[in-house]
């Protein structure tokens, strides 16, 4: 098997860990959209993150490290707030929401962790010797049928 068909499996198996959500977090009511769509979960990584750093995270955390529009970022926010993931509470400048996680937030962080495995499992399918390889053959800028 050529080494690029070894990184589209991988990137395709990564990829398919998504579906691999439990049960309950398929059942909370959360749109689709908001499952499923790499933006949105890059989105819920970042306020992780940001949360993590700083206990908190604000809109423009999310909206500075993506494409997403502000209204779309302020509707994801909103379901977060909405399913009590977070609560809001106003910072030292009172125009800037702060949103602050709640006793919700680290049990379906825990619920997505199955994903996080099936993630890494699929990336553990290509030694590094392989991402080396596969690093350049794409540098190389020839695609092979």
């Amino acid at each position: 098997m050529h080494i690029y068909d070894e990184f589209l499996t991988l990137v395709r198996n990564v990829a398919k860990s998504r579906i691999s959500l439990s049960k309950r977090t398929q059942n909370m009511g959360l749109p689709e959209i908001y499952l499923y769509d790499q933006r949105y979960n890059i989105l819920f990584v970042i306020a992780e993150i940001a949360t993590r750093d700083k206990g908190y995270f604000v809109t423009s955390d999310l909206k500075s490290q993506t494409n997403l529009s502000l209204k779309s970022v302020e509707r994801f926010t909103k379901v977060l707030v909405d399913f009590n993931f977070y609560h809001v509470m106003k910072g030292e400048d009172k125009r800037v929401k702060r949103y602050y996680p709640t006793k919700n937030l680290p049990r379906h962080i825990k619920e997505t962790w199955v994903v996080r495995i099936k993630q890494i499992e699929a990336m553990q399918g290509m030694s590094s010797s392989k991402y080396s390889e596969a690093l350049e053959f794409l540098k190389k800028d020839e695609y092979i049928w």
